[in-house]
C-alpha cells in the first residue's frame, strides 16, 4: 500500500508556517495562532495542544542552535538559568 499524505497535513504545515512567521516577527503568538487554527479545523483540544507543543520543541531547539552557532549566547547566564528553566512549571 503506497504512503498517501492527506490534504489535512498540508493545512497543518501552512498553519505552522504562518504562525512561525508571526512569532518570528513579534517574538510571540505561535501557540495562540496555531492552537486556534487547529481547533477551528475540528481537532480536539488535547490533540491540538500536543501538536503545538511537539512542534515548539523542534522549532525552539532550532532557534537555540542558531543562536549558539552565531555566538549570541551568554553561557554564564545560561548555566545559571538552565536548571530552573528546564524544571519549569
Amino acid at each position: 500500500m503506497p504512503f498517501v499524505i492527506d490534504e489535512f497535513f498540508f493545512w497543518l504545515i501552512l498553519v505552522g508556517f504562518l504562525a512561525r512567521m508571526v512569532d518570528g516577527a513579534l517574538g510571540m503568538a505561535y501557540g495562540f495562532i496555531s492552537t486556534t487554527a487547529i481547533l477551528l479545523m475540528g481537532i480536539p483540544p488535547a490533540l491540538a495542544s500536543a501538536n503545538v507543543h511537539a512542534a515548539e520543541v523542534f522549532t525552539t531547539a532550532a532557534s537555540g542552535t542558531s543562536h549558539a552557532i552565531a555566538r549570541k549566547v551568554d553561557w554564564n547566564v545560561f548555566r545559571r538559568l538552565a536548571l530552573f528553566g528546564s524544571a519549569g512549571p
